[in-house]
């Protein structure tokens, strides 16, 4: 593995910038996701952070960037003592609100058959790019968090990577895994692009051994888009989703390069997943441990002028 300190892996990108993978871990009664991220402001002054998600509550850390190295093929993030890799994750944190130590071993990566962004990921200005590395893996080991052991061992993960300069203004993303290696992942976001707006969307359920994939760029049709619910349909597939209940914590997100913005993510609610090709239900799903985030910046999005310190 070959890696790079943040400032030459990120060189050939224009300031401000951002890149964050989120880590999502479950068992049958534990959530906990880790996203490690660097961003750079517009001169260029880089931060690292990381953040851990759970049913309880949300944490943020910083790091001076000479704690962050970062390998893209295989994927690697070290922070500090804490590494995040194809593999798995090796974790010790220790603050005064916040303990985390243990390790994690992935099973084999479930892949896309070819990138979720597809053109569009040929496109170097967008505010946002998206990219999934593994829709459902296999876990084993466990973690001791404030003082609980918690197994992971027979549980699943899913890994999705953002890079950019902001977050989407609004958007809504969801992600589920359910039965035997089965899982769905949504997004729609507001994009900026040349001078107007779209509501674009990219969407993968992976069931039964098939990816079903429903995305912008293949003609999907965004026929509902309210608070907490959506329905895409292209061609004889329909996906609607609708979020029965929230459990949400604060997150950080980016805004030009810097982690000023923060968003509600619920890591694991109860969410409705409704699945047809044509006129048949291929699966009709409560699942009570789904991930749902929606944010809209117009609705009162909050800024922070400052950020944690690291401890």
């Amino acid at each position: 593995m070959k890696e790079t300190c943040i400032h030459k892996g990120c060189a050939a990108f224009l300031f401000p910038y951002f890149e964050g993978w989120y880590l999502k871990h479950q068992n049958r009664d534990d959530t906990i996701a880790f996203i490690p991220a660097v961003h750079a402001d517009q001169n260029g002054q880089w931060t690292v952070s990381l953040q851990i998600v759970t049913e309880e509550g949300s944490w943020y850390f910083t790091y001076p960037k000479e704690a962050c190295r970062i390998s893209r093929k295989p994927f690697a993030v070290r922070i500090g003592r804490n590494i995040f890799t194809e593999k798995g994750i090796q974790l010790d944190i220790k603050s005064r609100d916040l303990t985390v130590k243990g390790s994690i071993a992935y099973g084999p990566f479930d892949r896309l058959r070819y990138d979720i962004m597809g053109f569009f990921k040929y496109i170097p200005f967008l505010q946002c790019s998206h990219g999934v590395l593994s829709m459902h893996h296999s876990l084993r080991g466990g973690l001791t968090v404030n003082g609980r052991k918690i197994s992971m061992t027979g549980g699943r993960g899913y890994i999705e990577t953002d890079k950019g300069r902001s977050f989407p203004k609004s958007y809504l993303w969801t992600q589920c895994g359910y039965g035997e290696r089965s899982s769905v992942m949504l997004s729609v976001a507001d994009i900026p692009f040349l001078g107007f707006h779209f509501q674009g969307c990219i969407c993968v359920v992976h069931c039964r051994g098939r990816e079903y994939r429903m995305a912008t760029y293949l003609g999907v049709r965004i026929e509902e888009y309210g608070e907490g619910r959506v329905t895409v349909r292209q061609g004889k597939m329909r996906l609607c989703v609708h979020r029965l209940e929230e459990a949400s914590h604060d997150l950080k997100a980016p805004v030009r390069g810097e982690m000023t913005r923060t968003i509600r993510e619920s890591p694991s609610c109860r969410v409705r997943y409704e699945f047809w090709l044509g006129d048949g239900l291929v699966f009709d799903i409560i699942s009570e441990q789904a991930s749902f985030e929606q944010a809209d910046e117009s609705a009162g999005s909050t800024y922070f002028t400052s950020l944690h310190s690291p401890q």
